[in-house]
């Protein structure tokens, strides 16, 4: 993505979203939980930026608002069952939670933006940044992996940093460590899809 000195360049649009991601959370958060799993439904605010290939193709991205105050947290239980209020504060102390970022923000846009990417999108930025596919092994310092299911769709991405392979994972605050570990946690990538890219 094209930037200036080493910062991503954008514009702001003034335009404001609200997005609604959904994490499901396999914990027994309070004592009188009744199924194996609660829902969590983060409804994030926004604002609407402008970024840009090395070609100048404006695509959109999501600069969160005011931190944890532009977020507001729905918990349901294994019913989708609003779960009552008096158990929030406990399950909000166990839950660490990062949504100004997601994957596709920290692999293009150095995790300061929400970037929602479909197969059409990269590949034009794959074509506009002119990146190079490589293999696993010669990937070079932010050389970038994409990672798609068994229908062809992306649906994850990664980053070389410093030699290392890490990626955002979800809504959480957890950053994985190397290919094997994303592997494990997305269960849905064909990796005979995988791509390897370098920048040029």
């Amino acid at each position: 993505m094209k930037r200036i000195s080493t910062t991503i360049d954008y514009n702001e649009t003034g335009i404001f979203k609200v997005n609604q991601v959904i994490e499901r959370y396999y914990h027994k958060y309070f004592d009188q939980q009744p199924g194996p799993d609660i829902r969590a439904l983060y409804q994030s605010a926004y604002q609407i930026c402008n970024v840009y290939t090395k070609q100048n193709t404006v695509l959109n991205a999501f600069q969160k608002l005011n931190g944890n105050l532009a977020t507001n947290q729905v918990f349901l239980d294994h019913n989708n069952i609003h779960i009552p209020f008096e158990y929030h504060p406990h399950i909000r102390s166990q839950i660490k939670y990062n949504d100004r970022f997601n994957c596709h923000g920290f692999t293009f846009l150095d995790a300061q933006f929400w970037f929602e990417l479909d197969n059409e999108t990269v590949d034009l930025i794959i074509l506009e940044d002119k990146y190079q596919v490589c293999n696993n092994f010669d990937l070079v310092n932010n050389g970038i992996c994409l990672y798609y299911n068994y229908d062809g769709l992306l649906i994850h991405s990664a980053r070389n940093v410093n030699g290392d392979i890490l990626s955002k994972f979800g809504i959480n605050d957890l950053i994985t460590n190397g290919e094997k570990d994303i592997l494990t946690r997305y269960k849905n990538i064909d990796n005979s899809r995988t791509v390897y890219l370098n920048p040029s």
